[in-house]
């Protein structure tokens, strides 16, 4: 099953970030430096929750992602508890089942391990949903906000008439859009799958690997690991890795100095200090921007899902018609301005932070330590190692023509003042404050209001567009219709309160995508910039002991492993040391 690490990204990155972790503690001992990551720190587990219907196969698709053999499965409720396994980092969950009306008591269980999943599977059987497993469906997708951390799996799909096919599939899907309401299918990444078939396949491969492969398609497998991967992109589920990827990172740099032997010339030493300064510098504002913009966008999305409650909690029993459409119309206007409100916080820090960057900057390149450095390196040019030369052609200004380095104009330039050993990182500040202050390329997301409206729609069309039946506002005259309209505000309840949870989910993703745009991307570029320059310094040392130059590559396999997740995902978590 090793082909399944290979195609489930978040489970490949967790596997690389956990063989690099121990890699780095043993590197790190033997070095006699420490190793300080700790092993217990929840809160940056990624934890992948399976629930849903009993008997509705959990533990087979569970087996089938991880491949491990220690997972029982068969018919009827094979799983009497949470059971946690460790894969690769990732603490996988395998629920009870919701509703067995057989063992309630495993509602609790499975609610207990639902709360805190960073993506749930949520699975029924070919057969549907029966009334009372749509219950807690709409109970989790919408009370409980967790549609947008949900995965709808359809599975033993060869059960089915046509088997697991497209035709199938899409009566499937239609029948299905009515329970799913106010969500389509394809909002809760409905997937198609028959679990049995695939593990049948690894079982054939072997010995008939045609028919293994026939299995395999049959079990939609392929199309569902596509599915958690855009998933997890979308989420930013993996970011959580490099929380502690980070740590390792610091612990490695500050071993690697401690094994790094001198310079035989100290301005050399004396220049890669500078560096790291600015290094520290952008690492610790990259970390600052981005918790500061992710809490503006977190606690917006927050807001609006309270307003939806409260607008949810309208219809009641008794409610008037005119009084409910006014008081939607006023929650509409009032999600509005937070999100508008939210994207001018998340620009005015950035701006703020940017020119706090620069101004750091020009205090480093302005100090008296600077020009001396500079002066000092200018006077002995031709006698420094060629990589360092390098490094200085490249610190000038204008210093480039038609993407070519001329090193005779680019000297003088050196030589006439106009070396800056912040240029790596400054000219990179200095357009993006320039971007932000004319608001170049700063997207805004207007729409996002716009769809509340047309969910809700403003004036006397608006509980008709929500389907509110007239029921709920003529008198009572039957126990039927009492009953009906009791059922009639519950579901609308629920419908208008979704309306609100998909603003600030969709709110949530803007923003990990705003600082994947505006704050991951363009600093990286510079502390990628000053990273090539440091290790070029390190590389003229070549005294430097074995267990230093080990140490060196595991730190840039490990920022190697940051970037890669950080280019899957819209936002990164944490800042280096």
């Amino acid at each position: 099953m090793s082909e399944v690490k290979n195609m489930l990204k978040i489970a490949e990155f967790a596997q690389r970030s956990a063989e690099l972790k121990e890699k780095a503690r043993v590197a790190l001992i033997s070095a006699g430096a420490d190793f300080q990551v700790q092993d217990d720190n929840k809160n940056d587990t990624i934890k992948l929750v399976f629930a849903g219907q009993y008997s509705a196969g959990k533990s087979s698709i569970l087996k089938m992602l991880t491949g491990r053999g220690d997972i029982a499965i068969g018919a009827g409720i094979t799983t009497q508890q949470a059971h946690r396994y460790n894969w690769n980092g990732i603490e996988v969950v395998d629920t009870p089942g919701i509703h067995t009306q057989l063992r309630p008591d495993h509602d609790a269980i499975s609610y207990d391990a639902i709360a805190s999943a960073d993506m749930l599977v949520f699975v029924i059987t070919n057969e549907l949903f029966d009334s009372y497993i749509a219950n807690h469906f709409r109970k989790l997708a919408i009370d409980k906000d967790k549609a947008g951390e949900m995965i709808l799996v359809v599975n033993k799909m060869d059960r089915t008439a046509e088997g697991n096919t497209v035709e199938q599939q899409n009566i499937i899907r239609e029948d299905l859009k009515k329970v799913l309401e106010p969500y389509t299918p394809e909002q809760l990444n409905l997937s198609f799958l028959d679990a049995e078939s695939y593990l049948e396949s690894v079982e054939e491969r072997i010995e008939d690997p045609e028919l293994a492969d026939e299995l395999l398609a049959r079990s939609g497998y392929v199309q569902f690991v596509d599915t958690l991967n855009r998933f997890v992109e979308e989420r930013g589920v993996s970011s959580k890795l490099t929380t502690e990827l980070y740590i390792v990172e610091g612990q490695l740099e500050k071993a690697i100095k401690e094994l790094q032997p001198k310079s035989s010339d100290a301005d050399i030493d004396a220049l890669e200090e500078d560096f790291m300064q600015q290094r520290y510098l952008l690492s610790e504002a990259r970390g600052r921007m981005q918790q500061e913009v992710k809490d503006v966008y977190t606690t917006a999305a927050s807001q609006i899902r309270d307003i939806g409650l409260a607008a949810a909690n309208l219809l009641v029993e008794g409610c008037k018609k005119e009084e409910v459409e006014n008081e939607l119309e006023g929650a509409i206007r009032e999600t509005e301005n937070i999100v508008e409100k939210c994207q001018s916080d998340a620009r005015e820090i950035i701006k703020v932070r940017l020119n706090e960057m620069r101004r750091k900057l020009d205090v480093i390149e302005n100090s008296e330590f600077s020009k001396d450095l500079k002066t000092r390196l200018r006077g002995k040019f031709e006698g420094l190692p060629e990589n360092i030369k390098k490094i200085i052609l490249y610190a000038g200004s204008g210093f480039q023509e038609a993407g070519k380095l001329v090193r005779e104009s680019v000297y003088k330039a050196g030589a006439q003042g106009g070396m800056s050993l912040t240029n790596f990182s400054g000219s990179m500040i200095h357009q993006m404050v320039l971007d932000v202050g004319h608001s170049i390329g700063i997207k805004f997301i207007p729409w996002q209001a716009i769809k509340i409206t047309r969910g809700i729609a403003i004036g006397g069309q608006v509980l008709g567009l929500l389907g509110v039946a007239l029921s709920v506002f003529i008198q009572i005259k039957t126990e039927q219709e009492e009953a009906r309209i009791r059922e009639d505000l519950k579901n609308n309840r629920q419908n208008i309160r979704s309306q609100f949870n998909g603003v600030a989910n969709e709110l949530e993703d803007f923003g990990r995508q705003f600082i994947k745009d505006y704050v991951n991307c363009p600093l990286e570029t510079s502390i990628a910039a000053l990273d090539e320059n440091i290790q070029e310094i390190r590389d003229t040392r070549s005294n430097r002991s074995a267990a230093c130059r080990q140490l060196e590559d595991l730190q840039k396999k490990c920022r190697l492993l940051i970037q890669d997740i950080h280019s899957e995902e819209g936002i990164g978590s944490g800042s280096e040391s």
